[in-house]
């Protein structure tokens, strides 16, 4: 079997609680979601090390055979990754990727890419392990954008790594019943304060986490965490304005502090995340990996996309999903059951196929999983 090493650095910070807030906004790629795929990708792979795209080639080889990348939403006009081009080349070793995602505003817009991160796209693909794909895409669109560029059947779906975190098939039921029920105490996932055709509904994910004694939760943006970690003193006075106006304007800057300490929460640990997300009725907001964990826990979740890649990845893996043009009502907990439909026999039939063709690829690549991952159905 070959040794993987994943060139993302570790899902697990050590020592979080010593370190500043910039420090872990760098450690986890600028979004606390990112360590949900990576800690999915880690836990299903046996021995795994870690790595830096900077690691020097001689160190690097002579510690892994195999370069496992969990990807993101890298396709697109956002990113030039002819860097990391350079970098595959100049480790040699063979490279497989996981959850590479196209983003665009929407299914009917094709992606631009940079110079470089075709080049990147190219090189990942050339370095493939096997005769067979290695590289796993989010859905049906992303591979369809990769065709434009002739490497279609280069690729295959396999959706998220986060999907395949609780291996479990009894979750379904769990769900099922969730659904059922009007929640009774609600978290949301949090968007960032530079959209402005989501600020109303902000607003009302805001004060629904408020009216249900629930959590506001954060994953992107500095200021953000910041928020979350009681700093206040780390923002500009017209970045905290910024921020109060698009989460709870009706609140002056004092109270807004105060509602920040009670429900604003950051997390930069997978499990304890998770752990802390079993306390909810419901999970709701527009970012897709703090769905998934609920989701992995029991927890019904919906998500709110607006662009292309969020939608794709909730398609792809049968999570409830409206885009925000169709939230039109106020947002209320009866109102979440109405419009976050739950169909756990697509869930289910979904995520057994996705988790074939994912086992597939690293089976393929001859990449030692864990136990359960080949027993997983």
């Amino acid at each position: 079997m070959r040794r993987p090493v994943i060139l993302a650095g570790s899902p697990r910070i050590q020592d979080l609680f010593l370190k500043d807030t910039r420090s872990l906004f760098d450690e986890t790629g600028g979004n606390t979601g990112n360590l949900a795929f990576r800690y999915g990708l880690a836990s299903h792979t046996r021995d795994v090390l870690f790595g830096t795209w900077d690691e020097p080639v001689a160190s690097l080889r002579a510690r892994a055979d195999v370069l496992l990348l969990p990807l993101a939403n890298q396709l697109g006009a956002h990113t030039d990754l002819g860097h990391q081009a350079d970098r595959i080349e100049a480790f040699g070793l063979p490279v497989v990727g996981i959850g590479l995602g196209a983003q665009a505003t929407s299914a009917d817009v094709d992606v631009t890419l940079t110079a470089g991160t075709e080049r990147w796209l190219r090189t990942m693909i050339a370095h493939a392990p096997s005769d067979y794909p290695n590289v796993g895409v989010r859905g049906a669109y992303t591979q369809a954008q990769i065709a434009r560029f002739g490497l279609g059947d280069k690729v295959v779906v396999t959706g998220c790594p986060s999907n395949f975190i609780n291996m479990h098939d009894d979750v379904a039921k769990q769900l099922t019943e969730g659904y059922a029920a009007v929640p009774q105490h609600v978290a949301v996932t949090a968007g960032i304060p530079y959209i402005p055709k989501l600020r109303t509904l902000e607003h009302q994910l805001a004060q629904l986490a408020t009216d249900t004694g629930g959590a506001y939760i954060v994953q992107h943006g500095l200021e953000m965490l910041h928020l979350a970690r009681n700093e206040f003193d780390h923002l500009t006075p017209q970045l905290l304005e910024t921020c109060r106006d698009y989460i709870r304007p009706e609140l002056d800057l004092v109270e807004f502090r105060s509602w920040c300490r009670r429900h604003a929460h950051a997390f930069f640990d997978v499990p304890g995340w998770m752990d802390f997300l079993k306390r909810f009725d419901f999970v709701v907001g527009t970012r897709f990996h703090g769905a998934m964990l609920a989701l992995q826990v029991g927890v019904p979740a919906g998500v709110i996309a607006h662009d292309s890649r969020t939608y794709e990845m909730c398609t792809t893996m049968g999570v409830p999903v409206r885009y925000d043009a169709e939230v039109t009502g106020p947002l209320t907990p009866e109102s979440l059951i109405e419009l976050f439909a739950f169909d756990a026999d697509d869930f289910l039939t979904k995520r057994r196929a996705l988790h074939e063709v994912y086992a597939q690829i690293l089976q393929d690549a001859q990449i030692d999983t864990v136990d359960p991952l080949k027993l997983m159905f």
